[in-house]
Order: C-alpha cells, then sequence, then structure tokens
C-alpha cells in the first residue's frame, strides 16, 4: 500500500521551521512526535534510516520524505558521515490535509486525486530533477532568516516547493508509453551523464552507440527538442549550479568539477545563461540560515503560537 496526503492549497501553508542538515559521525535521527505538523525531508546526499512508529524506511540521496502528523519518527540506524538533508515543519488550516492509503499501482486512483486546489504526495518519492527543489529549498531558508515585514513570505514559498513536490509527483504517475526512439535518446542521455567531460564531442556520443554524428544529431534534436551540444552544456551548468547551492568550495573548483577548462570560461558561460555571476547565485541563496545540528528534535512543536492563532483560530 501506499500512503499519499492531499494538501488543501486553497491557502499557504503555516511554515514552523526549516534547515538543511548536515551528519556527523554516529549520527541517527532522534525521536519526535509530529503532534498536527508535517514534515518534509529532502535528501542532497547519502541515507537517512528512519522509523515511522513500527516501520522501517531508507531514504537515500534524490528522495523526497513527506510524514504527515500524528506519527512517531526516529533513527533506527546510523547514517553515514556527511548525509545532507533539507527538512522543513509546517501546519496546515484546521482539516486543511487528508491522508490515504492507495495500492500504489492504482495511478488512475492517484491522479484523481489532483486538483486545481490540491496538491498530493506520497510518504516517499524520487525525485526527476533535482535543481528547481534545491533553488526554492534554498530561498525558503533564506526568506525565513531574514524577517521579512509578513511572515507569509516565507508560507507562500514553502507552498510553491509543496506545489512543485506534487508536480514531479503526478508526472511520475502518467507513466505514458515512450517509443523505440524516445528509449535509444532516453538511454543516449543516460551514457552523456555518465561520460560527461571537459573535451566530450558529439562524434565521441555516436561511436558510443555505433551511429553517424550526423544521424545522432538529427535524431537527438527530434526528441529533445535540443541539440546534442545544448544538452552537455545544460547538464554541466547543473553540475554548476548545484555545487554553488550544496557547497563552499571556490569557484575554480567548482569550474573544475563541472567539467569546464577554465574558471574564466566557466564564468562567462554562467553569466551569459544565468545573468548572474557565480558568486551572486550562490549569494542569493546562502545567508545563514538556521541548520538543524541546532534544533533539538525533542522540543515539541505546539499550535499554541501567535502565527497559528491569527492565521487559523
Amino acid at each position: 500500500m501506499n500512503v499519499i496526503t492531499c494538501f488543501d492549497i486553497r491557502e499557504p501553508v503555516l511554515h514552523i521551521s526549516s534547515g538543511k542538515f548536515t551528519a556527523g559521525i554516529h549520527w541517527k535521527h532522534k525521536h519526535m512526535y509530529h503532534d498536527g505538523n508535517f514534515e518534509i525531508i529532502i535528501m542532497i546526499k547519502g541515507t537517512i534510516y528512519l522509523q515511522v512508529d513500527n516501520q522501517h524506511y531508507t531514504v537515500q540521496e534524490g528522495e523526497i520524505f513527506a510524514l504527515p502528523p500524528y506519527h512517531h519518527l526516529h533513527g533506527y540506524k546510523e547514517s553515514p558521515k556527511d548525509t545532507q538533508y533539507f527538512w522543513f515543519h509546517f501546519f496546515t488550516k484546521p482539516h486543511g490535509l487528508k491522508s490515504l492509503k492507495i495500492d500504489k499501482y492504482d495511478n488512475k486512483k492517484i491522479q484523481s486525486f489532483f486538483k486545481k486546489e490540491q496538491a498530493v504526495l506520497p510518504l516517499q518519492s524520487k525525485m526527476p530533477s533535482l535543481e528547481k527543489v534545491f533553488i526554492l529549498s534554498n530561498q525558503i531558508l533564506d526568506v525565513a532568516k531574514n524577517n521579512y515585514f509578513t511572515s507569509m513570505s516565507v508560507d507562500y514559498l514553502l507552498t510553491t516547493l509543496i506545489i512543485e513536490l506534487s508536480e514531479n509527483y503526478y508526472k511520475s504517475l502518467l507513466g505514458t508509453p515512450i517509443s523505440e526512439e524516445e528509449a535509444r535518446i532516453d538511454g543516449i542521455k543516460e551514457w552523456i551523464r555518465a561520460n560527461l567531460s571537459e573535451k566530450l564531442k558529439v562524434s565521441e556520443v555516436a561511436d558510443a552507440f555505433d551511429l553517424n554524428p550526423h544521424y545522432l544529431v538529427r535524431i537527438f534534436k527530434q526528441q529533445a527538442n535540443q541539440t546534442v551540444i545544448q544538452y552537455i552544456n545544460r547538464l554541466k551548468l547543473q553540475q554548476a549550479k548545484e555545487l554553488l547551492l550544496r557547497t563552499n568550495l571556490p569557484i575554480k573548483q567548482i569550474a573544475s568539477m563541472s567539467f569546464y577548462p577554465d574558471e574564466k570560461r566557466f564564468m562567462k558561460v554562467f553569466k551569459e545563461n544565468l545573468f548572474l555571476t557565480p558568486s551572486e547565485f550562490r549569494h542569493a541563496y546562502t545567508k545563514k540560515f538556521l541548520d538543524s545540528s541546532k534544533f533539538d528534535p525533542e522540543v515539541p512543536i505546539t499550535k499554541d503560537t501567535e502565527n497559528y492563532r491569527n492565521r487559523f483560530e
């Protein structure tokens, strides 16, 4: 069975706390009870081992764990050192969510819950793309720490993140059959991802699949709506953006790890595509925010706050 939660998004959720956590040696999640609050965990790297009531879950890099209220949560096993994830605690309005158990293969049933005013998340899912989710997560942490004139600024951003995760889940459910050509291009894309390098050329990709380079360029453009070179460059930029957001590495090292020949070339390409320098991009999202290593999960989260009363009572 698959646990899914439906969120009423006619008004934003109420952000409680959030952060980005990095595990030390011998770390495992402390016990906490979700007394009315919802938690979303977005894995950046590593693995966490969570026990929800009496059920064990392994949550790995690139996965989302969306835990509804009224469950006990703790780690049943130590995580690898430097495991890292974003976490978000929030309330919805009274009766603003419902959790259901649905046959995980009944995609049509699950799809029926997606509505204009309702987002849907499963307990555990895989992210098809990290870029948008990481940027939104960092925006939330940045805004939450900057004391905007209205606390609803972070509430709206967090609701946007929920909608983005829900959209990703919805697309994964569609499961439309792909043609032989689409399957072939998907395989080529995966090969490019695995073999990305500073000097990767179209001819090398074509040779790996025993294709004529001109034929590869034509079918790739038809199926992917971009050229092979555009796809390679997009992967490099995506790698660079993730490293800028996830690490404090120097720009020169990020250029190298993103397969650019030198720092100057990297900065030129980045500015042309993002209209920001790498440093400007990083600084837009990396102001200091609450790190959950300083957040004690055993401290109860309560609805008895001024924000909650002003919004929902």
